[in-house]
């Protein structure tokens, strides 16, 4: 699709919106143009799962749903007016005779345990490695502990530890292929303490579970193929809270409890603690699947008030002054 093309579809949002919304709607649109862009697809060329990828994405930086479901409006209305357009033959291309891949895509936010409800403490809450040692050794379950550090080690989202499968594993390198967000896949590595755990869940507790035999991922349950990401959080705030390091700090636009240790604390503390052991930010982006280093550079190089204190006292910046 052509500028001046895509420019009717914005035309014509505007025109059917209150200014408001319609400026609320064209930046959102915009913003999937770039998105689907890089993907390396053109934005009438966009399916369901794309839409569902990019809201993920969004996801993981809004406070509540309605921003996401905010996003997923405004491409329902562009793709309702892109049809419109390409029926009247305005524009060149096909017509979705049903749905359009917005209508399609099926995605609930999760607004929870995102990076601006985080934010309504005073800093972003990251953990230890001796702490995040004292959640996993509260853990109820063998198969609890692996994934708790598991999350802490690889740095990965919940999602995709929930989406791992076995042969994406290779014990011999210690190594996890992750399919992450907009199909980036990437590989990350745990440590070697974790040997045993992997070994004993996977060739004796895994294939005790009911649905491991019917399933290839690394963690089933008795009630489905693999666990899902609630299941995950509530493991880890239980464990958090048995060790005593779990408070709740607030809560969301639906009255759901906001706890300051979560899944993706931990994937917040994997990256502070990859900082304070050297990893440049490009580094860091990759082993987190980041889109751009801008995403990592924001959100997780945030430091603490007493490394910047450490940092003054023994890296000073020269003052050019003779003492």
């Amino acid at each position: 699709m052509h500028d001046d093309e895509f420019q009717q579809v914005l035309s014509r949002v505007k025109r059917n919106k209150s200014d408001s919304t319609a400026s609320q709607y064209v930046s959102k649109i915009k913003k999937f143009r770039a998105w689907i862009q890089d993907q390396g697809k053109n934005f009438e060329e966009a399916h369901a799962i794309d839409v569902e990828d990019w809201l993920a994405e969004l996801d993981e930086y809004y406070s509540n749903a309605s921003s996401v479901g905010k996003a997923s409006a405004a491409l329902v209305a562009g793709f309702n007016e892109l049809n419109k357009l390409v029926d009247a033959g305005r524009i060149e291309g096909r017509t979705w005779a049903g749905d359009t891949p917005p209508q399609k895509a099926s995605f609930t936010p999760n607004d929870t345990d995102t990076k601006k409800a985080r934010e309504s403490k005073e800093d972003l809450h990251f953990l230890k490695p001796e702490q995040v040692d004292a959640i996993a050794n509260e853990a109820k379950r063998l198969r609890d502990e692996l994934m708790i550090r598991l999350l802490f080690q690889t740095g990965m989202r919940v999602s995709e530890l929930c989406e791992v499968r076995e042969r994406d594993i290779d014990t011999d390198q210690r190594s996890i292929r992750i399919r992450g967000k907009g199909r980036k896949n990437r590989t990350v590595r745990y440590q070697a303490v974790l040997d045993l755990l992997m070994d004993v869940w996977q060739n004796e507790r895994r294939p005790t579970v009911f649905y491991a035999e019917d399933s290839q991922y690394l963690f089933p349950t008795s009630h489905s193929e693999n666990i899902t990401k609630n299941t995950v959080a509530k493991i880890v705030r239980e464990a958090a809270d048995a060790a005593g390091l779990q408070e709740v700090y607030g809560a969301n636009t639906e009255g759901v409890e906001l706890h300051s240790v979560t899944p993706h604390v931990l994937r917040h503390s994997f990256a502070m603690e990859a900082i304070s052991n050297g990893w440049d930010v490009y580094t860091l982006s990759q082993a987190l699947g980041h889109e751009s280093t801008e995403i990592t550079t924001s959100t997780y190089l945030h430091d603490d008030a007493e490394s910047v204190l450490n940092a003054y006292f023994h890296k000073p910046v020269k003052s050019g002054v003779n003492t």
